[in-house]
């Protein structure tokens, strides 16, 4: 009788498990907002951007945030002083396809008062754990943080941004024009 006994009282609490998850699990689907989340907040010292989206291909890319005079970038897993000064640039990329389309970050740019250009720092992205290249699902949007090392004395005044160079797609976004070296947006410090 103690064997039966055991295994009712197992059945039971088996079954008020799956019962009580799946109700938590639909009742969660059920109350989750049916909106966009809402953007990263802005990080301490941070120039919040205000510049329209760019587009190019078929991504909307928007700067909200910049940080310049940074002289260290520290990890989980390392600390790296900048040869002048680091950059962060916080971006909002859309994808507005019904497809999956590549981000490369490694393909944006800082450009300076004198138009010089200026690559993301590879050491900078590695330490921050930030991705050379993103897949970003259909009608996805992701932010993300792009660090740049530039001389001390450089003033900042604009990015150029650069989505996918893939072809396919909406036919709207097949036909938007990709400018070389990007689509350039003024930023502010």
């Amino acid at each position: 009788m103690g064997a039966r006994r055991w295994v009712l009282v197992v059945g039971v609490a088996v079954g008020l498990l799956a019962v009580g998850g799946g109700a938590g699990f639909f009742a969660g689907r059920l109350s989750a907002p049916d909106s966009s989340p809402a953007i990263r907040p802005a990080w301490p010292g941070e120039k919040v951007q205000h510049a329209d989206a760019a587009r190019y291909g078929n991504m909307m890319l928007r700067p909200i945030g910049l940080t310049c005079g940074m002289h260290w970038v520290s990890g989980t897993h390392a600390e790296w002083e900048a040869r002048g000064q680091y950059c962060r640039l916080g971006v909002v990329v859309n994808n507005v396809d019904t497809a999956f389309h590549d981000l490369d970050t490694g393909a944006q740019r800082l450009v300076d008062a004198t138009g010089k250009s200026y690559a993301p720092s590879f050491d900078a992205m590695r330490i921050r754990r930030q991705p050379d290249v993103m897949t970003i699902g259909a009608h996805d949007a992701v932010a993300l943080d792009i660090w740049f090392d530039v001389p001390n004395d450089t003033q900042i005044v604009a990015a150029r941004l650069k989505g996918d160079d893939d072809p396919s797609g909406i036919d709207p976004v097949a036909n938007t024009p990709r400018p070389p070296g990007g689509v350039p947006v003024p930023l502010s410090l």
